[in-house]
């Protein structure tokens, strides 16, 4: 009579290997959040610059170099 060898480890990942898939997935996610945030900072702040240099054209000179060149 033959015995079965139970090979279901192979399988199935181990509560470690689990929670190391789980942490990688929050980590990636995480850093997709960070840049995405980043980019819709830094594109507030050059729509907000594009919209006060178009609201007035006596201050441009001096809006222009406040905002940009620092």
């Amino acid at each position: 009579m033959t015995q079965k060898t139970n090979n279901n480890s192979q399988s199935n990942p181990t509560s470690a290997e689990a929670q190391e898939r789980v942490v990688s997935s929050h980590m990636t996610q995480d850093l997709k959040n960070a840049v995405l945030i980043v980019s819709v900072v830094a594109n507030l702040f050059i729509l907000s610059a594009w919209i006060a240099l178009q609201v007035t054209s006596q201050y441009d000179v001096q809006l222009s170099n406040f905002l940009f060149t620092r």
